[in-house]
């Protein structure tokens, strides 16, 4: 319904844009015949075009039937341009002497100009219908397109962020279940840990964007939640004392590279197994950085939750040309560097 009104209030004023310039130029009768003329086969061509033609013939590479169609529609529309042009100087002269003959109205030598050139200028504006339809339909099936894209863009985000990595949620509930088993206080402060992630983890894909604080406190909780496992677990290390907490970022970015990190790394040998992640912001920009060391031969459940790929591919949606990611390893360590330009905290 809004878009008719749209169309509607621009027929009624480009109408009244063709009576004025009409007007100046001849009388108010021709000037109206000639308007309702201009203005009736226009919106005859166009929505026929726009509505019919155009997809019935030309996008279906029936080329040959559509140029037939609008070479019809044109001298049609010529015909009745003219007529009425013709019409309105019958009802001039009659009104003037009751002289003018009805039969003059198909008399092409009235004006004093060639006839072929008369129908030579009814037809630009008929042409013009026809090319601005095919220019509006192509707008509105590339934007078509572009939202159903959007759309497709959107529901992909949504499901790579909404996946949660079950092995990592396996193993927490189970070290979740022996604290409490022995009575240990930790397992409650441990079950609203977990809770806050699941909240997070759950309900983030409903958002385009967080705070970087919102993610730097996921990192915290699952640190602290990994280390139920061992009390001795002591060579993880999380600098982000320099990164600016109120900065936006897609939710659930850097997680992956952190549960990664665990999961591959040998962090359950606590003499040489070293996790050192680190958050910093300059500016618009987030450098994360995320180091392991691993042993090549571990042993590790083959369901990655989001996972590296899962990961990549929500960077490439969502920063194309604003992300670098780095992902390199020598004998001992695995390291991720990644790069983001995001927006500045509001």
């Amino acid at each position: 319904m809004k878009q008719k009104r749209k169309h509607l209030v621009f027929w009624i004023v480009y109408s009244l844009f063709i009576f004025f310039i009409f007007s100046v130029l001849t009388n108010l009768w021709e000037s109206a015949f000639r308007m309702l003329g201009i203005i009736s086969m226009q919106m005859l061509v166009f929505y026929l075009n726009y509505n019919v033609l155009i997809s019935k013939y030309y996008a279906n590479k029936k080329y040959v039937q559509y140029s037939l169609a609008n070479i019809c529609l044109l001298l049609f529309s010529v015909f009745v341009i003219d007529f009425l042009i013709r019409f309105s100087y019958f009802l001039v002269h009659f009104n003037r002497d009751h002289s003018f003959s009805l039969d003059t109205i198909f008399n092409f030598n009235y004006f004093n100009i060639d006839s072929l050139e008369i129908v030579f200028n009814h037809m630009m504006p008929i042409l013009l219908a026809i090319f601005i339809s095919f220019l509006f339909y192509n707008f509105i099936q590339q934007k078509k397109r572009e939202e159903k894209e959007a759309l497709l863009i959107k529901a992909e985000k949504n499901f790579l962020v909404s996946q949660i990595n079950p092995h990592f949620l396996f193993n927490t509930l189970n070290n979740i279940y022996s604290l409490t088993l022995l009575n240990d206080a930790k397992g409650s402060e441990a079950v609203l840990q977990l809770s806050r992630m699941l909240d997070y983890s759950l309900y983030s894909g409903t958002k385009e964007i967080v705070n970087l604080e919102k993610d730097i406190q996921y990192i915290t909780n699952f640190i602290d939640l990994f280390k139920l496992k061992d009390d001795e677990i002591d060579t993880v290390s999380f600098n982000y004392s320099n990164a600016n907490q109120k900065l936006k970022i897609a939710p659930m970015l850097l997680i992956p590279f952190v549960e990664n990190a665990f999961k591959h790394g040998n962090i359950e040998d606590v003499t040489k197994g070293v996790i050192a992640i680190s958050i910093e912001t300059k500016g618009n920009m987030i450098l994360f950085e995320c180091k392991n060391s691993f042993v090549e031969k571990k042993s590790v459940d083959k369901s990655s939750g989001i996972g590296i790929a899962n990961v990549k591919r929500r960077l490439e949606l969502l920063y194309p040309n604003d992300h670098h990611l780095e992902i390199k390893s020598d004998e001992n360590n695995f390291i991720v560097t990644l790069s983001i330009t995001t927006s500045y905290e509001v």
